[in-house]
C-alpha cells in the first residue's frame, strides 16, 4: 500500500521536473523582461483553433507554435504593436482580444436590459398572481 503510494508520488514529481526542463528550454534565449513581454503578448492574442481563449491558456499545437513564433519575434526586436500588427495581417481582426469598451456597448447593455426587463416581468406578474 505505501509502497504504491510512494511510487505515484515519485511519478509525479517526476513528471513535474520534465515539464519543467521543457518549460525553460522552449524560452532559453529570451530574459525575463521579454519574458514578461511575451506573456503579455500570449493573454491578448487569440488561439486561432480555440476561438474562446487565449494562446497562453491554451494547449493546442498552433497556439503553442504561436508563442515560440512571438518569442522570436521578440529576439529579433520586433516591438508589441508590430507584433500585435502581424498577428492581424494573418488572422484577421478576430485574433486581437483587446476589447474596446466604446465598440462593443451592446455587449455591456443587452445583457443589463435583459435583467431590467425580467425584474419587470416578474414584478408584474406576483403583482397580478395576488391580486
Amino acid at each position: 500500500m505505501f509502497g504504491m503510494i510512494n511510487l505515484k508520488n515519485t511519478f509525479r514529481f517526476f513528471l513535474f521536473f520534465c515539464f519543467l526542463i521543457q518549460a525553460d528550454a522552449l524560452y532559453e534565449d529570451i530574459d525575463e523582461s521579454e519574458l514578461e513581454r511575451l506573456e503579455y503578448l500570449a493573454d491578448n492574442i487569440r488561439c486561432p483553433k480555440c476561438s474562446y481563449g487565449n494562446i497562453s491558456s491554451s494547449n493546442a499545437p498552433i497556439s503553442k507554435d504561436l508563442k515560440k513564433e512571438i518569442a522570436s519575434l521578440i529576439n529579433e526586436g520586433y516591438s508589441d504593436q508590430e507584433i500585435f500588427d502581424l498577428m492581424q495581417d494573418r488572422y484577421g481582426d478576430y485574433i486581437l482580444l483587446d476589447t474596446n469598451i466604446e465598440d462593443n456597448k451592446s455587449i455591456f447593455l443587452i445583457p443589463l436590459m435583459i435583467l431590467v426587463i425580467s425584474i419587470l416581468v416578474v414584478t408584474t406578474y406576483t403583482i397580478r398572481k395576488s391580486k
